[in-house]
């Protein structure tokens, strides 16, 4: 429990950050969210709001899968593959955003945009990454005891 509270200390310390580095673009990357109708990129407070619903979904995918994997509602080996078809999903998310950021419209926003925005996806494959390994196993059963056995034999 004490690992689990630390790493969500720092998701919440990383989700404030990332908050910080994309609510601050230059003048142009000012503009371009006027422009492109960014309205929840425009201050902080909407920023931050963005950024911690974007990671609570993914948090609560996470513990949904995990809750199943738990309850033996799915397999293990289903729940492994959910969270993988997530983290690709993030990885493609992260790719995507860096051929957005090398045009030229996305790539005069302003460095501290730009690694903003880099640091969300990165964000959802450190969340689904960290449930992928702290999946728990499934519940198998105590084995017979020999003797038992032999007690049945006798009687």
């Amino acid at each position: 429990m004490k690992k689990e509270s630390l790493f969500y200390g720092l998701i919440a310390l990383l989700v404030f950050i990332d908050s910080f580095l994309l609510s601050s673009p230059n003048l142009l990357g000012k503009v371009g969210l006027f422009i492109y109708k960014y309205h929840y990129l425009r201050t902080f407070p909407r920023t931050l709001l963005s950024v911690s619903i974007a990671i609570l979904v993914v948090v609560l995918i996470s513990e949904l899968i995990k809750f199943l994997v738990k309850r033996e509602l799915i397999k293990r080996s289903s729940g492994r593959i959910a969270l993988i078809i997530f983290i690709l999903l993030s990885a493609a998310t992260l790719i995507k955003t860096g051929i957005d950021f090398s045009t030229w419209t996305y790539g005069h926003t302003g460095a501290r945009f730009k690694y903003g925005a880099y640091l969300l996806p990165i964000l959802w494959i450190a969340v689904f990454g960290y449930h992928l390994i702290k999946l728990p196993k499934a519940n198998s059963p105590w084995p017979t005891s020999p003797s038992m056995d032999e007690k049945k034999v006798q009687q």
